[in-house]
């Protein structure tokens, strides 16, 4: 019994601070894209969705470095850490499916889309991640009892549904964009790749293997907390998971930057991935008054 133990108190410590150094390495990265992406670089319909997204992964890494640093201090772990952490991947998540199907239609449709799109749709949509995605998380782990409150069983069922459908929903719709989008390119276009193309494919490969797991773990919280071991194992694992979701995304805007057989300055890879002109899709143009 104490060499499980032993054993145990050893892999959460490794899970621990595996955890805190890529959550290090992903907010100084995500700052980078934040600082250049936000003040020096030209930003166009897109571009603003990947602004979003790397504001709420700093939000994220920022609550897991100081919720661990709490633990770290004070040997326990608050309540509210799954909680506060799972909010901005949650409007992560709901920026990357809106980033995924605006880019999948502007190059399926690019007449179409340029003439219906909405005047500052990229901004309406980013706005409508964060709102919505705070009753999405708050209202089911307040009447599940995350929050420091008492537990109410059927509020927390329906609430938990409902928050659980639609998580599922958002990830269902950016995955099918990105298939969408890639076979429409592989197989049925003869124009060349669209601006962001291995940026939506990178993403939504880093969600598929990394950012799934904790959205089951939300999902499957409730039934988990029925067994003793699991739980903090599950959730070492999925926030381990997470973490790689956020912190490699500043990545692949430098692998998708980076010139072949050039060794160009930060800013300038950073630029040549994320700065966008006027067009939505090859061969139109989108003013850049729509955002």
């Amino acid at each position: 019994m104490f060499g499980v133990f032993s054993l145990w108190r050893t892999l959460d410590s490794v899970f621990f601070y595996l955890t805190l150094i890529v959550a290090l390495g992903g907010l100084v990265g995500n700052g980078l894209v934040l600082w250049n992406l936000g003040l020096h670089i030209k930003k166009g319909p897109f571009s603003i969705y990947l602004l979003h997204l790397a504001a709420a992964d700093c939000l994220f890494l920022s609550c897991h470095v100081g919720f661990s640093v709490a633990q770290a201090a004070l040997g326990t772990q608050d309540t509210l850490y799954f909680v506060l952490t799972f909010l901005w991947f949650v409007v992560g998540l709901w920026l990357l499916a809106a980033f995924s199907v605006e880019r999948c239609l502007s190059d399926l449709f690019p007449a179409c889309y340029q003439g219906c799109r909405p005047r500052h749709a990229s901004a309406v949509l980013c706005a409508l991640a964060w709102a919505l995605s705070l009753p999405a998380v708050l209202l089911p782990a307040n009447a599940c009892g995350l929050l420091r409150t008492s537990l109410r069983p059927l509020v927390c069922l329906r609430y938990h549904v409902a928050s659980v459908a639609w998580l599922l929903v958002l990830a269902c719709v950016a995955c099918v964009a990105g298939v969408v989008l890639f076979v429409w390119v592989a197989c049925c276009s003869s124009r060349p790749q669209p601006r962001f193309y291995g940026i939506v494919l990178g993403e939504l490969l880093l969600l598929l293997f990394c950012g799934l797991p904790v959205v089951l773990y939300w999902s499957l919280r409730p039934l988990l907390s029925f067994l003793p071991i699991l739980p903090p194992l599950a959730m070492l694992l999925a926030m381990l998971l997470a973490c790689v979701n956020s912190s490699s995304k500043p990545l692949i805007y430098l692998a998708s930057g980076r010139k072949p057989g050039r060794r160009d300055p930060l800013r300038v890879v950073l630029r040549s991935a994320l700065e966008e002109g006027t067009g939505l899709g090859t061969g139109t143009v989108l003013p850049m008054g729509l955002l």
